[in-house]
């Protein structure tokens, strides 16, 4: 089962640390923790005019995220799917694992774009890679049923498994369960093997405590 129709409602929910390109941003520019701080302060469209000056100026891919996020859920401006999609694709293409996963979601669920299930798994590994735990537990539904991916069984317990290490144990360890039934026990050995030596990746390596 995919996550779209289990966690629709944690969509844009799940925040991970990382500011993309912001660790390059001259000190003083707009960047994406500039923008936050005036967001958690109550200065709403301030900082929203300041992620767009961190996207526009400096190419702040967190910003981006930011931004993709605000115009979906649509908390302190209209709701645009199609500006949100334009934010979350510039962060997603700059090697925001954030925006990845959440382009992913727009592809999984047919939000704002056509359905695209390739895509989807396109992003989602893309997010998955980085250490994305959310990411994780979606491409191992996919590479489990052969949706978007080439069906891997071994990939789909390792990604499981990621999962539930990197903070997502509630759907991912039943899912680890479900799928261990399907496998021989040298399987279960070579795929726990590469969950072990797997290192995350990318421009943006995602923390979840963060």
């Amino acid at each position: 089962m995919l996550v779209s129709s289990l966690l629709v409602a944690m969509f844009f929910a799940v925040t991970l640390a990382g500011a993309g390109a912001a660790a390059e941003i001259a000190a003083g520019a707009p960047n994406e923790a500039s923008g936050h701080d005036l967001y958690r302060r109550g200065f709403y469209e301030e900082a929203i005019a300041e992620w767009k000056r961190a996207v526009e100026e400096n190419g702040d891919t967190g910003a981006a995220f930011r931004l993709g996020e605000e115009y979906f859920d649509a908390k302190v401006v209209t709701r645009d799917v199609e500006t949100a999609l334009k934010f979350l694709r510039f962060g997603a293409e700059g090697g925001d694992a954030r925006a990845q996963q959440d382009l992913a979601t727009m592809y999984d669920n047919g939000w704002g774009v056509t359905k695209d299930t390739d895509e989807a798994a396109k992003w989602y590994l893309a997010a998955a890679l980085q250490g994305s735990a959310v990411a994780q537990y979606n491409i191992a539904t996919m590479y489990e049923t052969g949706t978007g991916v080439e069906q891997d069984i071994e990939k789909a317990y390792m990604y499981y498994l990621l999962s539930i290490e990197g903070g997502f144990p509630h759907f991912a360890t039943t899912e680890l369960e479900n799928v261990s039934q399907a496998m021989t026990a040298q399987q279960i050995k070579d795929a726990t093997v590469m969950a072990r030596q797997f290192k995350p990746v990318g421009e943006n390596i995602v923390d979840e405590d963060g």
